[in-house]
């Protein structure tokens, strides 16, 4: 053989090698591939199914390989091979989704000397829905295949939950659960007996029994209902009041009698001392105490220490809060620390900064969004040491509501009983920007240590509508029944100003559902509630508090009105000249007081008091007045009859009329001259009312005069502002 022969053999065996050291035995290079190379199921309900697909895995090469598997598990399953034989080989994948989300894994192929391929499953499961049946009588289920509910009757006469405490004895029949109505008869006349859905049978306070005007007062007898009995002997009655006829009472009528010296003939006043007949003369005794003019004993100008060319503005308070011993503590809204007891020696700043509203409750001093930061906080502190006793935190309560809305304040407060507070927040819902007009409601009702009772979302068409629906009105009856009243809002921002469709909604005292109804054409504003009947602000329809049915119209707007036992009176106009008086709970004109020439109604805020007289103690309204010579009054009327109980003149250094007062035993608080940033009157019925104004606010000693005890004192309720019948 040559060389040259030898050479050529030599590089054909070389070649040869390689090609065996390429393919190992056959000459071909191995691969192994998915095919395809991901694999995604058809979304299906979490039903527990299994669903099937297959896929190819190819072994390109001419020997069989051994491989190993991983990556794969539950809810995925596969049956692997553990050998492959060259050529293509199929795969069943399996899924039994039963739980929602989605599910994605990775099977992967392991051979020894090459690349491991991947198949890339992915599967998404949904939620079956819960069908709810449309009555306790039919079951309802899901079919996945028809992707609908599906009812299916129950037997007639099977017991069924009908949902409403309402009926008793119910049963199935023809798939609807019926029963026998509820009777509630607590078999006692001077209570309306109603049945609420989700509480049962109520037995409320009837509405006031109407007298007759003069000598025979309205009273309830449990079991004949409404009757007449006589007033006091001696009550005054009619307008003769003097020294030489008087008209009383006596044993039922109103008679016309000559008085006796020392008959007193007009009766102490916060500003004199009573007169006696002497000789048919009424005769004042003087005292040095006695001033002529009544005046603040404290005030507090929040512009007295502010200077705009230094940069100092003024605090903006704008609301208080009067304990009914006679200390104020001062708020605003959202800007100011609170000031504590600000009319005492003991004055201070509540320590953890400022607040958004503030009630009086019991013993301790109640405020919103305090601390402000995160807004959504009900908080409770000490008068005396601005100590926080507790702290109720929506938040922490109900994370929740924080999925729906997660930005959430406090709208509103309101004392519901001595051991239940409900907490009206206020809400953005989720994924809107800071300047919505879109809101969400949430309802909470804490009790006396701040915690919760019962929570839920308000919910109405009325409220999903983005023209910021809001909580203009709230109030509490005597029971813990709590009534709500929604208006659209014309106004961008705070302060906001109702529009013209109300919706009242009702809760029991541990926050559960009673009743709602839409009220076309009325203004959003205040709610007064006594007796069973409600009185909103921007409307001449009182409505029944068991139902919101309108029970009867007054010729006017109640405005913000007084109820006392007997009478119900409705706000004056600022510069009008007549006060009107109604038999409470019936549509009764009882009285029409005008007030004595030359003088107009300073204000239009009205509260009633307890007036001590030389008779006992009577129920005033009183209000303020001014004449042409811009002299003002202190000016009450007895509710009773409409009759001038006394006029005290009053020196009231005020940059606006009286905006705000509340009684204390023995004084006055008055907040008055809340102007804006511009130094215009802030307003006074919106909401927060006088929001980013700053007040003054005065203590003023008023002698004889005390907190009284009738159903609907004032504008908040009482001086607590805590919006509750007494």
């Amino acid at each position: 053989m040559t060389v040259t022969a030898r050479l050529s053999l030599g590089v054909l065996v070389l070649a040869v090698m390689a090609g065996c050291k390429r393919d190992g035995l056959s000459g071909v290079t191995n691969a192994l591939r998915f095919d395809p190379a991901s694999l995604a199921f058809d979304p299906a309900y979490a039903d527990g199914v299994t669903r099937s697909r297959d896929v190819t895995i190819v072994n390109d090469g001419r020997a069989t390989l051994e491989v190993s598997w991983g990556g794969m598990g539950k809810p995925f399953a596969v049956v692997l091979p553990t050998t492959l034989p060259p050529g293509a080989t199929t795969l069943i994948v399996e899924w039994t989704p039963e739980v929602p989300g989605r599910y994605t894994q990775l099977l992967e192929a392991r051979a020894e000397g090459m690349d491991s391929p991947t198949l890339a499953v992915d599967a998404s499961a949904m939620e079956i829905p819960t069908c709810v049946p449309s009555s306790p009588c039919v079951t309802s289920t899901f079919d996945v295949v028809a992707q609908r509910c599906v009812e299916a009757r129950e037997a007639d006469g099977v017991a069924c939950e009908a949902g409403t405490k309402c009926l008793i004895d119910a049963r199935c029949e023809a798939g609807r659960c019926v029963g026998t109505a509820k009777t509630c008869a607590d078999e006692n006349a001077c209570t309306i007996d109603v049945c609420y859905p989700e509480t049962g049978c109520e037995f409320l306070p009837a509405p006031p029994c109407p007298g007759d005007g003069s000598c025979m007062k309205g009273v309830c007898d449990p079991a004949r209902g409404c009757g007449l009995a006589p007033r006091d002997d001696g009550d005054s009655c009619g307008n003769a009041v003097s020294c030489t006829r008087v008209s009383v009472c006596i044993e039922g009528s109103c008679v016309t009698r000559e008085p006796p010296d020392g008959y007193v003939c007009s009766e102490e006043s916060p500003c004199s001392a009573e007169g006696r007949c002497v000789n048919s003369t009424c005769v004042r005794m003087v005292r040095p105490e006695d001033p002529l003019i009544l005046s603040p004993s404290w005030s507090y100008d929040t512009f007295s220490g502010a200077d705009p060319d230094a940069g100092i503005s003024a605090p903006q308070l704008h609301d208080f809060v009067l304990e009914p011993t006679g200390e104020l503590s001062l708020s605003g809204f959202f800007q100011t620390p609170s000031v504590l007891r600000a009319n005492t020696a003991g004055a201070l700043t509540a320590p953890l900064g400022s607040s958004r509203r503030c009630i009086l409750w019991g013993t301790k001093y109640v405020c919103a969004d305090y601390p402000a930061s995160p807004n959504g906080k009900v908080s409770a502190m000490d008068l005396a040491t601005g100590a926080t006793a507790w702290t109720f935190d929506i938040r922490t309560a109900r994370p929740d509501f924080l999925m729906t809305a997660p930005t959430i304040f406090l709208a509103r407060l309101v004392v519901q009983d001595s051991d239940r507070l409900a907490a009206l927040f206020e809400a953005y819902p989720r994924n809107a920007a800071n300047d919505t007009q879109c809101r969400r409601y949430f309802l909470a009702v804490i009790n006396a240590s701040g915690q919760l009772v019962q929570a839920q979302q308000v919910t109405d068409p009325l409220l999903d509508a983005c023209n910021h629906p809001h909580a203009y009105g709230v109030a509490a009856d005597s029971i813990g029944n709590l009534f709500i009243s929604f208006s659209p809002t014309v106004s961008q921002q705070a302060p906001l100003v109702p529009d013209d469709t109300t919706l009242i909604t009702s809760y029991s005292r541990d926050g559960v559902f009673r009743w709602k109804r839409l009220n076309g054409g009325m203004r959003g504003g205040e709610l007064a509630v006594a007796r069973g009947l409600l009185y909103p602000e921007y409307t001449s329809v009182v409505l029944d508090a068991t139902s919101g049915q309108p029970t009867f119209s007054l010729p006017s707007n109640l405005g913000r009105a007084v109820v006392s036992h007997t009478r119900l009176i409705p706000a004056p106009e600022e510069g009008g000249v007549v006060l009107s008086g109604y038999e409470a709970g019936v549509l009764q004109l009882r009285w029409s007081a005008t007030l004595p020439s030359s003088w107009v109604f300073w204000s239009d805020q009205v509260r009633l008091a307890k007036w001590q007289t030389s008779k006992g103690p009577r129920t005033v309204a009183l209000t303020f007045v001014q004449n042409q010579a811009q002299q003002h009054g202190l000016y009450a009327f007895d509710v009773q009859d409409g009759a001038e109980a006394f006029n005290c003149p009053i020196d009231l250094p005020a940059r606006t009329p009286p905006q705000l007062f509340e009684v204390a035993n023995g004084s006055l608080g008055i907040m008055s001259g809340a102007l804006d940033f511009d130094g215009n009157p802030g307003c006074n019925k919106c909401d927060p009312p006088l929001a980013g104004s700053s007040g003054a606010f005065f203590s003023v000693p008023t002698r004889g005069l005390s907190v009284a005890e009738e159903p609907w004192v004032g504008t908040f309720g009482g001086a607590g502002h805590d919006h509750r019948e007494n």
